[in-house]
C-alpha cells in the first residue's frame, strides 16, 4: 500500500489513476491542435465564435485533477496552489455582489485564473507518472508542436488568410499564427516549444526528430510576425549554448546563429519579392505608430503599445485607491493590459502573485547542479522576460502543458 497525505491508496486505484493521466496527456497533445483550427476557423471578423479549445483543455484539466486526486497525489504544495486560485475567484465574487463586475466579466475572470493555474495541474499530474511513462508521451508532444509550426509555415506558404495573425481587412502587418487562436500566444507556444526540444538536445543530444522539430520551430517563430517570437527564439538558443557550454564558447556560438541567421534574412529579402514585400509592410507599420505614438515612441513601438494600455488602466486605478494591487480582484478581462505581470497582479493582488511567481519559480529549479539546472533558471528567466514584455505567457491555456512537461524534466533530470 502506498500513503500519501495521510491517504491509504490501493495499488489498483494508483495503477488506474496514473494509466488515466497518461491517456489524458496523449489525447489532449494529438487533439488540442484540432480543437485550435477549429476555433480559429468559427472566429468571426469581431474574434468570437467557437470555443472548442477551451472545451478540450477544460475537460482535461478537469480530469486530471480527478485522476491525481484519487492516486493520492495530491501534495501539500498542491493545496496551497489551489487555495491560491481560489483567492482571486472569491475576490472576483464581492466585486461582483458590489456590482464593480458583471456576471460576465467574472465568467471571464473565472477562466482567466483557471488558465494561469492550470500550469500547476499539469505539473502535478505529469510528476506522479514515471520516467518511462514520460518518454512515451514524447512522440505525441513532438507531434503536436509540429503540427503548430507546420500550419503557421504553411499559411505563410500558400498565403492563407484564415492562418494570417492579421486579417486581410485590417493587415498593417505581416505574419501568420497558424491555428493558434492570437499571434502572441502563437509567439508563447513556438518559444515554449523550442525550450522543450532544446532541453531533450540537452539530456539526450542532437536526434533527427528533434532537429526537424528545432528547424520548423525555428522557421515558424520568423513567420509569426512578432517581436518578441523572433527575438524569443534566438533567446532560447542563447539559453541552450549557455547552458551548455562555458561564456566564451556560449558567446561565440550565439554570434554565429545571428551572422548565419541574418545572412539567410538578407538572402530571403533580396531574392524573395514575397518577404520584401512583408518586410516593407512591417517597416512602413513600425514607421507609422513611431511618427504618432504619444510620449516615449521608442517604448510605444517595443511594448506594441502596452505602455499607453497600462497608463489607461493605472489612471482607473487611482479612483479605487489603487486597491486591487493588495486585493486583487480588478477585471482584467474587460480590458487587458497584455503584460502579465501587471495583468496577474490586478487580479490576484501583490500578496497572492508573489506566492504564485515563487510556486512557479520553483518548478524549474533542479536539486542536482549541472548543465540541466542551469538550464531550468535561465528558461525561468526567459519565460519572465517574454510575460513582462509580450505577454500571453503565464495566462495562456496553450502553453501551460508545454511549460509543464518541461519543468518536471528538469526537476527530475539527474
Amino acid at each position: 500500500m502506498k500513503v500519501r497525505s495521510n491517504r491509504v491508496v490501493n495499488p489498483e486505484t494508483r495503477g488506474y489513476a496514473l494509466a488515466l493521466i497518461w491517456v489524458l496527456f496523449a489525447m489532449a497533445l494529438c487533439v488540442t491542435p484540432l480543437a485550435d483550427f477549429l476555433t480559429v476557423r468559427a472566429a468571426g471578423p469581431d474574434g468570437t465564435g467557437g470555443r472548442y479549445s477551451l472545451i478540450i483543455r477544460s475537460f482535461v484539466v478537469v480530469a486530471l485533477l480527478y485522476a491525481t486526486f484519487i492516486g493520492g497525489n495530491a501534495k501539500r504544495t498542491s493545496c496551497i496552489n489551489a487555495l491560491l486560485a481560489i483567492f482571486p475567484v472569491a475576490v472576483a465574487a464581492v466585486a461582483v455582489l458590489k456590482g464593480d463586475m458583471s456576471a460576465t466579466e467574472f465568467a471571464a475572470q473565472g477562466i482567466f485564473v483557471s488558465k494561469i493555474f492550470s500550469f500547476f495541474v499539469y505539473a502535478a499530474a505529469l510528476s506522479s507518472l514515471s520516467e518511462r511513462q514520460r518518454v512515451q508521451l514524447e512522440p505525441f508532444v513532438l507531434y503536436a508542436l509540429l503540427i503548430y509550426a507546420l500550419a503557421i509555415i504553411m499559411g505563410a506558404t500558400f498565403s492563407i488568410d484564415m492562418f494570417r495573425s492579421y486579417q486581410a481587412d485590417t493587415q498593417v502587418r505581416s505574419g501568420y499564427k497558424g491555428i493558434v487562436f492570437a499571434q502572441n500566444e502563437a509567439s508563447a507556444l513556438m518559444i515554449t516549444g523550442l525550450g522543450y526540444a532544446y532541453l531533450q538536445v540537452l539530456r539526450f543530444g542532437w536526434r533527427k526528430r528533434l532537429t526537424l522539430v528545432i528547424v520548423m520551430l525555428t522557421a515558424a517563430s520568423m513567420l509569426i510576425g512578432t517581436k518578441a517570437a523572433a527575438v524569443g527564439a534566438f533567446a532560447v538558443t542563447c539559453v541552450y549554448l549557455f547552458a551548455r557550454h562555458s561564456a566564451v564558447g556560449a558567446a561565440f556560438k550565439a554570434l554565429v546563429a545571428v551572422a548565419g541567421l541574418f545572412t539567410i534574412a538578407i538572402a530571403a529579402y533580396t531574392m524573395s519579392p514575397a518577404v520584401h514585400d512583408a518586410v516593407s509592410l512591417t517597416f512602413d507599420y513600425f514607421t507609422y505608430h513611431y511618427e504618432h505614438a504619444r510620449g516615449n515612441a521608442v517604448l510605444t513601438i517595443l511594448l506594441s503599445g502596452r505602455d499607453v494600455k497600462f497608463s489607461q488602466v493605472w489612471a482607473d486605478l487611482t479612483a479605487i485607491d489603487y486597491l486591487p494591487i493588495l486585493t486583487g480582484g480588478y477585471p482584467v478581462t474587460r480590458y487587458l493590459i497584455e503584460i502579465d505581470l501587471p495583468d496577474l497582479i490586478l487580479c490576484m493582488g501583490l500578496p497572492v502573485f508573489c506566492c504564485y511567481l515563487t510556486a512557479f519559480r520553483g518548478q524549474f529549479m533542479s536539486t542536482h547542479p549541472g548543465p540541466v539546472a542551469r538550464y531550468g533558471q535561465y528558461f525561468f528567466i526567459l519565460i519572465l522576460a517574454v510575460a513582462s514584455t509580450a505577454g500571453h505567457t503565464l495566462n495562456s491555456a496553450v502553453t501551460s502543458p508545454y511549460l509543464a512537461l518541461t519543468a518536471v524534466m528538469i526537476r527530475r533530470s539527474k
